[in-house]
């Protein structure tokens, strides 16, 4: 009996093994630390930005906006230290698989030129191949970064109690 969510192929495993053997993780885990170490691989900034009131029921609530100069990650504000970590690896793991923004958050965004944005990319759902892939590169990225300090008491207590809950499952 199949669900209605697809798994990730085969070829999908390959990618993110090659995305996650390719990526330095900082030791200890820094979220920021991950950005400046992607954004020199990328050779282009990634500024992150918290933004009161973009998560709504049909507004993400996280996006990565691109501009010809730099890549924008934007983050509801009111949310938990570890969300929102996991919403700039959902946003950076875009970027890592080599995903294009091209979605439009006019509503949430009414403020940014148009002409200046090259692509915007935020989910809403997990309906897309696309969605699917960076939300389980995020996770993979979040897993390894946990299990890599569960002998080390300077991994900040938000990935230990993570990788506590991924243990148990």
């Amino acid at each position: 009996m199949r669900s209605g969510r697809s798994r990730p192929s085969q070829d999908h495993g390959t990618q993110f093994g090659s995305v996650l053997d390719g990526l330095e993780l900082p030791d200890p885990f820094d979220v920021e630390e991950l950005l400046a170490r992607v954004s020199q691989k990328r050779g282009r900034p990634i500024h992150l930005h918290t933004f009161p009131g973009i998560a709504g029921e049909e507004l993400p609530c996280g996006s990565w906006i691109a501009t010809e100069q730099a890549d924008h990650i934007f983050v509801e504000e009111a949310t938990s230290p570890l969300h929102r970590d996991h919403i700039v690896l959902h946003e950076i793991s875009h970027m890592l698989l080599g995903h294009t923004p091209r979605q439009t958050l006019s509503r949430a965004f009414r403020h940014l030129d148009a002409d200046l944005v090259s692509g915007v990319l935020g989910r809403t759902s997990y309906e897309t191949e696309e969605e699917r892939s960076a939300e389980t590169l995020a996770g993979l990225i979040a897993t390894r970064a946990a299990l890599r300090g569960t002998s080390d008491r300077t991994t900040p207590s938000t990935l230990r109690r993570l990788n506590a809950v991924l243990s148990d499952s």
